[in-house]
């Protein structure tokens, strides 16, 4: 095979690709300002409407009322809660006229002041956000409620509270503030380093193939004084090289853009997290994108290579992506951990092995074998890729 003439096949179909909106807005657009956009528009609109919800006291039905006749009055004056009047509450939950109600069980206030336990039952749906926050703020105020009746009681008979807690439970998260991070960047980081690889590799394998046979232009490169495995490996470099472009790049938003997501979350979340992701992880990961991105790309011209034109081309390969993005969610699963039967799926291995760098866990053993594993299933592919082209059907299939 001689280089040269497979350099310039490479730089002639990578003008061409870069030429091709389609191809800057997958490679460049959508890696760099997707990810901002809806991290920075989700997040603000979450904590939007948390902080307007909080200003809003929800609208809560007493049932009972002369059951807990001082307790009611003390709702209703604090204006923690809009006490509301309806005739029937679970209507008026259904309806939207109440995000809540509670009842009290009869004789309530007369039972606890006779030192005995009374029940309250809170009504809500919880298929409605504005009813779930609700009920958290009743129960909440209810716990309250009953922390200073246990107070009062105690206090009567002169018993110190701390002998109704002969072991005081504390919990210390161990994890750093990075690690945290970390954990929550490794949810869908790989996923999408992954979906991007593969989406970034989509359209110059299909233009390259399929796109060149619909416009008459696969003759003329034929005809050129190249061989058929260095126009294979120039077509097959151009699309690995956007394929890397639009994970490194992707990879680069998301992570910038997850940290200041997360900053701005940080009222309502319940530990502060620090999105840093070490050196040595990133290099891990684009170490193990190398083989991932060779693979896709490979499969992906000889799907593309079947077509007669663009179209078709998009049809073939649509339930195709299906089939490996589905390994890629295996980053979603619980307890699913890297051992070595999955160290030789290809997709799920390259999905857990970046998950386990970004929590900080190098295992060396199974990053060299996950790397040696996808280096051979890409090879194979690209053998394949290159056997096609060499088949006179496949390439004037038209």
């Amino acid at each position: 095979m001689d280089f040269k003439k497979t350099k310039i096949v490479y730089f002639k179909e990578m003008l061409d690709t870069l030429r091709d909106r389609r191809t800057i807005i997958s490679m460049i657009l959508v890696p760099i300002l997707l990810f901002p956009v809806l991290m920075f528009g989700m997040s603000g609109l979450v904590v939007f409407f948390m902080e307007e919800a909080e200003k809003i006291p929800p609208r809560v039905v007493i049932v009972g009322k002369a059951n807990a006749p001082s307790l009611t009055r003390k709702l209703s004056q604090e204006g923690e809660f809009k006490i509301t009047y309806e005739t029937n509450f679970r209507d008026a939950i259904r309806d939207k006229r109440a995000e809540a109600a509670l009842s009290f069980s009869e004789d309530f206030e007369n039972m606890i002041e006779a030192e005995d336990s009374a029940q309250a039952t809170i009504y809500y749906d919880e298929a409605e956000v504005k009813s779930s926050m609700a009920v958290g703020k009743l129960r909440d105020y209810l716990s309250h409620y009953e922390d200073s009746m246990v107070t009062q009681r105690l206090k009567k008979r002169k018993v110190d509270r701390s002998l109704l807690q002969p072991v005081d439970i504390k919990e210390e998260n161990v994890a750093s503030q990075e690690k945290m991070g970390g954990f929550m960047l490794s949810m869908f980081l790989p996923y999408m380093i992954i979906i991007l690889a593969l989406i970034g590799a989509m359209y110059p394998a299909i233009d390259l193939t399929a796109g060149e046979k619909e416009r008459g232009t696969l003759e003329t490169i034929l005809a050129s004084p190249v061989s058929r495995g260095e126009l294979a490996t120039g077509k097959f470099l151009c699309v690995m090289t956007i394929s890397m472009i639009t994970a490194v790049l992707a990879t680069c938003s998301m992570s910038i853009t997850a940290g200041i997501g997360f900053a701005k979350m940080g009222p309502f979340t319940p530990e502060e997290v620090q999105i840093s992701i070490k050196l040595t992880s990133i290099l891990i990961i684009l170490i193990l994108l190398l083989p991932i991105s060779a693979l896709f790309s490979s499969l992906l011209l000889s799907v593309s290579l079947f077509a007669k034109s663009y179209k078709e081309a998009q049809s073939y390969i649509t339930p195709f992506m299906f089939l490996l993005i589905m390994p890629a969610m295996i980053t979603f699963m619980p307890g699913v951990e890297l051992n070595w039967p999955l160290a030789f799926v290809p997709v799920i291995n390259v999905s857990l092995a970046a998950k386990e760098v970004l929590l900080g866990t190098y295992n060396w053993g199974f990053i060299g074998l996950i790397f040696v594993s996808t280096v051979i299933y890409a090879s194979f592919s690209i053998y394949v890729t290159k056997r096609l082209f060499e088949k006179e059907w496949i390439l004037f299939r038209t």
